[in-house]
Formats: structure tokens, sequence, C-alpha cells
């Protein structure tokens, strides 16, 4: 063979050992970017194709600001789970922390909630925990129609004005239009009592229903005061009592 088709021969030889290494460098790149055993990070965004954001996963650093009717406002917030409505709007989300105060203090927290269309949140599973005052339970909130956003402008707004009664009044007024009332509770209190509440439009308590921590069963009917007006098995052994002696 002469040294001109051994040179053929060997340029041959070279790009048909180029295109395999190629086809398997690309074959084993494209496998281990879409199959990871463990993946590190501070933070993970999920979007849509455009972009937008459904689910934001971050550690304390890098957990973003609320975002509510377009639009984004400072806030520290522990590490977690932030969800997205399809509007950009915060929906939501799953946070937790826990700290040690020193001297065996301690606190511990994981909430689960869900925010009112351009409001706070209207539902949740709450976990607290301070040196053993435990409460764990099912919240819902009654929230006001004015969206969370003008709130915050009204609040930024009053922070500007000089001190003074009329101030003070802004800061009433507006408490008065944010406030937000707890309506339901399940769960557990903080004195061990396995406990159902229902408040009425106010946020006052009307109807408790638990078993407190000795066992002991109760149902109380309260007015508008917090004032018991009948409790069950009480004033049911009491009427009992009272017919059985006619």
């Amino acid at each position: 063979m002469d040294m001109h088709k051994r040179v053929r021969l060997l340029e041959g030889y070279a790009v048909v050992s180029l295109l395999i290494f190629g086809v398997l460098a690309f074959s084993g790149f494209t496998q281990t970017a879409s199959k990871f055993d463990e993946i590190t990070v501070q933070r993970l965004n999920l979007v849509e194709k455009d972009g937008q954001l459904v689910l934001v996963m971050a550690n304390r650093d890098r957990m973003p600001d609320p975002i509510v009717n377009g639009k984004t406002f400072k806030s520290e917030r522990p590490p977690g789970i932030i969800f997205y409505n399809g509007l950009g709007d915060e929906n939501g989300g799953l946070v937790l922390g826990a700290a040690n105060r020193g001297d065996g203090k301690y606190g511990a927290n994981a909430q689960l909630t869900f925010d009112q269309y351009k409001q706070a949140q209207t539902i949740g599973l709450m976990y607290s925990d301070h040196q053993g005052e435990r409460e764990a339970a099912l919240r819902v909130w009654d929230r006001p129609e004015v969206p969370l956003t003008e709130v915050w402008q009204r609040r930024e707004a009053i922070d500007r004005m000089p001190d003074g009664p009329e101030k003070e009044t802004a800061k009433k007024d507006l408490r008065e239009a944010a406030l937000a009332h707890t309506r339901v509770f399940v769960g557990k209190s903080k004195e061990r009592e396995a406990k159902v509440t229902l408040y009425d439009a106010q946020g006052r308590a009307r109807i408790n229903m638990l078993v407190d921590a000795s066992g002991t069963p109760r149902l109380d009917f309260l007015d508008g005061n917090g004032k018991v007006t009948c409790s069950l098995p009480g004033n049911m052994n009491a009427m009992t009592g009272k017919n059985q002696s006619h």
C-alpha cells in the first residue's frame, strides 16, 4: 500500500473515531443532565414556559419577597416553599424553623397556608412550640375584601405622616379595615385540650367543644362578651336533676 493510501486510511479512521467519541460523549452528557442522584441548591424555581413562577423552594437568604397584586414588598421570611397562582401572585406556602435561645429555651414552628385572592392566608395548618407550650391546629380566617397591596400602601403613607392625633387616628382606621378574624380552630391548644372553636364575624368565640387534659368532655355556648350561657353536660345534669325533683 503506498503512502498516499495509508494517509487517507488514517484520516478516515480518525474521523470515524471522532464521530463515535462525540456520540458517546453527548449520550453520556444528556443522561447525566436528565437524572441526578442528589442535587444541592440554595434556591429552586419552578416556572411556566413563559418564565412565570409556579413554585419557589429556597433557604432563608434566598426566599423571595411577597408578591401580591403584581407588587413586591420587602420581608424577611424563614426557609420553605412558596406557591404562586396563574397571575404571578403569592398563593400560600410551607415555612418552618426552630431556634435555641439559650438557658434551655427554644422555639419551633411550621405552617402550611393558602392565601385568599389578593390577600393573606385564609386557611392553614399551624404548629408552634415554645418551651413545651405547644399548639397544633387547623385555622380558618375571615380576610377583608380590600387587597393587601392597598393596606401596605396606606401603612407606608401613615408611616410618613408626622406624629400626632391625626396619625394615630389613621393607624386605628387602618387596623379596623385590615383586621382578619379567626372563624374556626380545630386542634390541640396550649392547655393540652383537644378543641374545636367556632367564632362569629367579629372574631368572638361562640362555641367551644373540647376534651380537657384530664379527659373530661364539654360543650360550651358563649355570648358576645365571652360568658358561657349554656354548658353540656353541666347544665344538662342540672336540668335533669331539677326535672326529677318535680
